[in-house]
């Protein structure tokens, strides 16, 4: 009987931990009100491309968005193939994106317990869970389409499977697939989680044997054979953009301010990071807490008995210093999405903290544990709350998919049937949610695309840039001069549509 009470409340506390990761995650899929900027209306015009003219692709977008200062690197492809089967399964509504992002958090809430699970435990399993569901950067990874969301997931199957990396070839090997994979989600956040596994079996596990390390780089080229193939293809173009950054006197490596410089966002953008992880509490900052797990984990795992949790703990620890190194190497800010790999790094140590403390009947560090965790779900369950409502009932302005499709209606059902163009300003430039909107909602509602010419009838739909709330003026005046202005509305989305006619 106690058994089974004991595993009906694992289960009942395992709901628990799923039910606060679906509310707090939950809310685009409710109301159907989701960002639907730049990088989506990007990600849905190539899958488009992709579903209906049976095009592959080896490469996904352009690492930074083609600002990255590096030239011909490409995130991997395989971020795509998942939004194609959203793009299928939902006729190219964007919100099938937002079901995937939800699955993708859901599963890493779920995986989560299971890896905790087998390393310290159920309990701390079900209790590591809960932290996954409600960190703020793991939330809004599920709340919004976006190319790195769902690398979490694949984060946790590479921790998986270095923990087991002992047990044979076959571990080696996908921890060194799962390591690389990232790449098709975040370039950025692949290559301190591929060369702190190099360095880990290297440096700390020292494999001897060379089938070992022949597994592991065989692992590193599956895993990036989409990028290896298309250089090929290309020329060498990404070994070129590479060797051109680095031999670029202007990104000189041994520039000691540079360095100084780099040092101290990197340093501010991990402390962030690693703060943010928990939920925001009043009483501890954030700093101090992740001092103390740092102090509390050094500690025990010098008198960790187990080996292989040992070794793993080892490598989780050493994780953030590599990461550091690779990033001094970087140009540009280092953006707390690079990041997500210490999230999770930071949420197994504090369960190894707990776990170990517990193991170990050192009561007054698993009951600080236990106190940080529950202070943190308390605090954060009001806000969760208040977050959720505010959220749920914000139109959004011109950033969310009402704002845009009910411009779209209202120019459509202005033109009363007769066919129009529509000119697009964006700050951005590039106007692909529009077009996105256009090809999928326009023609699927009222059966044609306008055309995108100033002749006859034609609209101008004009997004403000918040910096600079002027500048669509410019572009009237430069590019647009055209045509006689019949009116002129502000939508309340603020987007701007203008009808004009040229007679």
């Amino acid at each position: 009987m106690l058994i089974q009470k004991s595993n009906l409340l694992k289960i009942l506390i395992l709901i628990l931990a799923i039910s606060a990761g679906v509310i707090l995650r939950s809310t685009e899929l409710l109301n159907h009100n989701y960002v639907f900027g730049f990088d989506q209306g990007r990600e849905y015009l190539v899958v488009r491309e992709m579903v209906l003219n049976h095009k592959l692709r080896l490469i996904g977008s352009e690492i930074g968005s083609g600002s990255a200062g590096f030239t011909g690197i490409f995130h991997g492809p395989v971020f795509y193939y998942f939004l194609s089967l959203a793009y299928i399964f939902f006729n190219g509504d964007p919100y099938g994106g937002i079901v995937l992002m939800f699955i993708f958090g859901l599963a890493t809430i779920i995986f989560t317990f299971f890896l905790v699970g087998k390393l310290f435990g159920y309990l701390f399993g079900l209790f590591a869970a809960i932290l996954v569901s409600i960190s703020p950067p793991l939330i809004s990874q599920s709340r919004f389409l976006w190319s790195p969301n769902p690398v979490s997931f694949f984060i946790l199957l590479a921790f998986y499977f270095t923990y087991y990396i002992n047990r044979g070839a076959k571990y080696i090997f996908f921890s060194s697939f799962f390591s690389g994979f990232i790449y098709n989600f975040e370039l950025a956040t692949a290559v301190p989680v591929s060369l702190g596994l190099a360095l880990y079996c290297l440096f700390v596990l020292r494999f001897k044997k060379l089938k070992q390390y022949l597994y592991l780089i065989a692992g590193y080229v599956f895993s990036f054979s989409p990028m290896i193939i298309f250089d090929i293809k290309h020329n060498f173009q990404a070994s070129r953009g590479l060797f051109n950054h680095f031999s670029n006197p202007k990104n000189n490596l041994i520039d000691i301010h540079k360095i100084l410089n780099s040092s101290k966002d990197i340093i501010s953008s991990f402390t962030y990071s690693y703060s943010d992880t928990f939920p925001k509490q009043s009483l501890l900052p954030g700093w101090l807490i992740i001092l103390f797990i740092f102090i509390v984990v050094v500690f025990m795992i010098y008198k960790e008995s187990n080996k292989q949790l040992k070794y793993f703990i080892l490598y989780l620890l050493i994780l953030p210093l590599i990461t550091f190194f690779v990033y001094l190497f970087f140009r540009i800010p280092v953006y707390v999405y690079y990041l997500a790999h210490l999230n999770l790094s930071i949420i197994l140590l504090f369960s190894y903290g707990f776990f170990s403390s517990y193991k170990k009947r050192k009561f007054y560090f698993s009951l600080l544990f236990l106190l940080i965790g529950i202070i943190s779900i308390l605090q954060f369950i009001p806000f969760s709350i208040n977050t959720f409502i505010k959220d749920y009932f914000d139109y959004g302005g011109d950033a969310k998919i009402k704002g845009r499709v009910d411009a779209i209606d209202y120019i459509y059902k202005d033109s009363k049937g007769e066919k129009f163009g529509l000119l697009v300003f964006s700050p951005p430039v590039y106007t692909y949610p529009y077009d996105y909107i256009v090809l999928w909602y326009g023609k699927n509602r009222y059966g044609y695309i306008p055309h995108k010419e100033k002749k006859g009838l034609f609209y101008l739909l004009m997004e403000k840039d918040p910096g600079k709330p002027w500048s669509y003026n410019g572009w009237l005046e430069t590019v647009i001069k055209d045509g006689t202005i019949e009116k002129t509305e502000v939508l309340p989305s603020g987007l701007i549509v203008q009808k004009r006619i040229m007679h």
